[in-house]
């Protein structure tokens, strides 16, 4: 009889444990998916670029951009155009070719800001680098 109590304690220990260390995922997955979006204007710029000097270190064998990517980078250049996809605003700027462009996805915070842009307009952006192909992409933009 007490053998067969203890053996219950047991059961009801794994259980208790297996309920928080689910609590536990589930608290984490929720802080992971909740914690917002990164404020770029308070993070610190590795450097600063015109659109034409970014596109040229894109397209040069010699001046790699890996070692920019994940940090935030001030650019400098004309808009192209204006998107509106998915509630998010992005703008693609244009440098000296018509093949390559920077494709900037604002911050959420930006929007009262970006609909008083217009294409042909120069502008200054800060965004984090987050990779290239064939053009080159910035996210959390923020006019500068």
């Amino acid at each position: 009889m007490i053998l067969h109590r203890i053996m219950n304690l047991q059961k009801r220990h794994k259980i208790v444990a297996v309920f928080a260390l689910l609590l536990a995922c589930l608290v984490y997955v929720f802080i992971l998916f909740n914690s917002g979006e990164v404020d770029t204007s308070k993070i610190e710029t590795s450097d600063t670029f015109t659109t034409s000097e970014l596109l040229q270190k894109l397209e040069s064998k010699q001046q790699k951009l890996e070692g920019f990517i994940e940090k935030a980078i001030e650019i400098e250049g004309e808009i192209k155009e204006i998107t509106y996809r998915d509630g998010k605003y992005s703008l693609i700027l244009k440098g000296d070719s018509d093949k390559t462009f920077i494709l900037c996805e604002m911050q959420s915070d930006q929007r009262n800001e970006v609909v008083k842009l217009h294409a042909g307009q120069d502008i200054k952006l800060k965004g984090v680098l987050k990779g290239f192909l064939m053009d080159i992409i910035l996210l959390h933009c923020v006019i500068i």
